[in-house]
């Protein structure tokens, strides 16, 4: 499975934020950022991954991309260096190498995928607001540019992930994420579009 899923997928997700600018008192924060965000029903991109594990000196780099729809859920598409599809849903995570099914977690088995499909969701498709329910926040704006730090409210969730940061401008540039392992996952985002709609191909993909 994509290691970006992974980290969300398998422990659950983590955001902090750092300290506040002192233009910015902590309710105004997220008003500011959502007023400076791009938002749109679909947004599509490409994405660079790295990973450093705790445990290997060589960071993992993979490359790909991605498309997220408001009504529909999110495809995380790893092209390089290897095929891995993973689809997003409400109800459901679905993997796969492009032809077989790798892996299929169910949310009415496993409650917890709805959870975790929306806290990614938001993650990718920028809904700060909706991060800010389940998480602590701080950040900083300055000029143009804003970083976004949350740490779980959920004790049993602060175990497993240390702090999952957003930083930007029009548009999410990135997303680090740093686990309880001292793992650390960052993605960088580029050549994001923005639809009202998905095309009739796009659908089917979520079918």
């Amino acid at each position: 499975m994509n290691t970006f899923i992974i980290a969300f997928g398998r422990i659950a997700v983590v955001l902090m934020l750092f300290a506040a600018s002192p233009l910015y008192a902590a309710e105004n924060l997220l008003q500011e950022v959502e007023s400076r965000l791009a938002l749109s029903p679909v947004i599509r991109g490409e994405f660079q991954q790295t990973r450093k594990l705790a445990q290997i000196k060589k960071p993992l780099i993979s490359h790909g991309r991605f498309l997220v729809a408001r009504n529909y859920g999110v495809i995380w598409e790893n092209i390089r260096p290897m095929t891995q599809i993973t689809r997003l849903t409400r109800d459901e995570i679905l993997q796969t190498d492009g032809k077989e099914t790798l892996m299929k977690l169910d949310a009415n088995k496993e409650p917890v995928v709805r959870i975790i499909n929306g806290i990614l969701f938001s993650v990718l498709s920028g809904d700060v607001a909706a991060l800010a329910q389940t998480f602590d926040y701080s950040g900083q704006v300055e000029g143009k540019n804003w970083r976004l730090d949350f740490t779980p409210k959920d004790k049993a969730l602060a175990r497993l992930i240390k702090v999952l940061r957003l930083t930007g401008g029009r548009d999410i540039a990135g997303v680090e994420m740093e686990s309880a392992a001292n793992d650390v996952t960052r993605i960088e985002f580029k050549a994001q579009t923005y639809a009202q709609e998905l095309s009739a191909e796009e659908q089917k993909r979520f079918e």
